[in-house]
């Protein structure tokens, strides 16, 4: 149980947020792909990946083993806008905090696995780790990503409803079956294994949906580490869900069609990212590769290409918002 203490002005500072950033959801995908709990919502998309999973699966098992804690990749790598942010966060995290996150690890399993202990010392583990995860991401959660991002914008907007016609009491007693709101504490049901006790102390608490976790938990926030944040689960049920898998369809033909990668360089020019540089970095792939990717998108007419100063933009064409199956009207380049 974690018990959640608050002041008069920690009631007043209570905010949310829609989403700690794809990284994250990432990292708490394992759980909900290792798990068995609400095979209607989630059964369709664990057969799909665990059926496109391969031998660096055994590095995704290191970091989520079956019993808890977990690795907190997602603390050291950050709440990011992008994969590409979170993904330096973590490459930049400072030598002391993975140790840190690594001997609480060792110190519910006993010992930390090979392929995670050189992760405080050797920036060449770091990258190996993180390529494992990205290439996870690319298949289990990226075709799916902005449908998800919406749910999660739904339900934080949905949230603020209920603060504005219930008052924080109203929000706090709401927030999931496992958390007990008791003023001035917030009861968080998390597992036998846990019994902490968190003193906000007037920083207030930053409320943040998950789409994958399916149990809240309590971290520290990565750009505050002294301030926390309440994870819980966002309404979930069949009918979501479904919206959910079902938008991700079109991307995953389109795949097949274009090819993964270009066809994430045509998605991700229709999401307004423009240059070469930013595209590379989106896709943490090489600058080269994407120059011939939006070369051949060009040529089939999917994509059209300006230069503005030192900058060479890319902006998608009416037909290339169409094979997105996407609405949007082209915005001419300057």
């Amino acid at each position: 149980m974690h018990r959640i203490h608050f002041t008069a002005d920690d009631v007043a500072r209570v905010r949310m947020a829609p989403t700690l950033g794809p990284m994250a959801e990432t990292l708490f995908s394992l759980h909900a792909l290792r798990g068995r709990t609400e095979e209607a919502v989630f059964g369709g998309w664990r057969r799909r990946v665990r059926g496109a999973l391969d031998a660096r699966s055994a590095v995704l098992s290191a970091i989520v083993p079956a019993r808890l804690p977990s690795f907190d990749m997602a603390f050291l790598a950050g709440s990011g806008r992008d994969l590409a942010e979170s993904a330096e966060t973590f490459l930049a995290s400072p030598r002391q905090a993975v140790r840190a996150e690594l001997d609480f690890y060792a110190g519910h399993h006993g010992r930390v696995p090979t392929v995670l202990a050189g992760l405080v010392d050797a920036p060449t583990a770091r990258r190996e780790v993180l390529s494992t995860v990205q290439a996870y991401h690319h298949a289990a959660v990226a075709p799916h990503w902005t449908a998800m991002r919406a749910h999660l914008d739904a339900e934080r907007a949905r949230r603020g409803t209920i603060l504005l016609d219930r008052g924080v009491d109203g929000l706090l007693s709401s927030l999931h079956p496992s958390i007990r709101w008791t003023p001035p504490t917030l009861h968080v049901h998390a597992g036998d294994q846990f019994d902490d006790d968190f003193t906000l102390g007037g920083r207030g608490l930053l409320l943040v949906p998950s789409f994958f976790l399916r149990a809240p938990g309590v971290m520290y926030d990565p750009g505050n580490p002294t301030d926390y944040i309440l994870l819980y689960p966002a309404t979930l049920d069949i009918d979501h869900a479904a919206g959910v898998w079902t938008a991700g369809t079109s991307t995953r033909a389109l795949a097949n069609l274009l090819g993964r990668t270009r066809a994430a360089v045509l998605t991700a020019i229709a999401d307004g990212v423009a240059t070469t540089g930013a595209l590379a970095r989106r896709l943490d792939v090489s600058s080269a590769a994407i120059s011939q990717h939006t070369a051949v998108l060009r040529e089939a007419g999917l994509i059209a290409t300006r230069r503005h100063h030192s900058n060479v933009l890319h902006h998608p064409t009416q037909t290339g918002l169409a094979l997105l199956d996407r609405h949007d009207t082209p915005r001419p380049i300057p």
